[in-house]
């Protein structure tokens, strides 16, 4: 897959492009940063406390399986959002997956979470195998929820306390969206 620019509301010009092994470091340092600047992610700062060499394993997993798929968006050579898609690997689910998706707050309403979607589905449409892209997302992500909608995601049901961020629980909708090749 080859990389592709996006110019943003702000004139600025994204890259995203699939993540690759050595972009591990930088990676984890993303993902450190940006757990700390919103609840609505599914881990906080600190949770994700593992090794380089086990991101690298997930980043080449991604890269080696054909329903899977790890973006990297850049600006100004700094990692601006990621999106990450994972397909089943049992063969009654290999076309079903899960995503999720987190923007830097430095970075958000400038369409960046438009282009790694868009980009998302297009990838799925031309897979072969991806018929089914779900995710969960939190009730009150407001945000998030009028992006997955210009998309056509349908909510398909809600998960009780699915979160619990700092002794408050918070419910899910499972959202889905259908591709048809």
């Amino acid at each position: 897959m080859q990389s592709t620019e996006t110019q943003l509301r702000d004139r600025r010009t994204a890259m995203i492009r699939e993540a690759v092994p050595d972009d591990a470091v930088r990676l984890l340092h993303y993902l450190d940063e940006v757990t700390g600047e919103t609840d609505f992610l599914a881990m906080g700062p600190g949770e994700l406390n593992w090794p380089e060499e086990k991101e690298r394993q997930f980043i080449e997993d991604h890269h080696r399986a054909d329903n899977k798929l790890l973006l990297v968006a850049e600006i100004e050579g700094q990692i601006a959002g990621i999106l990450g898609y994972t397909g089943d690997d049992r063969p009654r689910l290999r076309h079903t997956g899960e995503f999720g998706i987190t923007i830097s707050r430095a970075f958000w309403g400038l369409g960046l979470g438009t282009a790694l979607m868009q980009r998302m589905i297009a990838w799925a449409r031309t897979s072969g195998i991806v018929r089914k892209i779900g995710m969960r997302v939190r009730t009150d992500n407001e945000r998030a929820l009028s992006l997955y909608d210009r998309f056509g995601f349908v909510r398909e049901g809600v998960v009780t306390r699915q979160f619990a961020v700092a002794g408050r629980f918070h419910d899910a909708y499972l959202m889905g969206l259908e591709i048809d090749p």
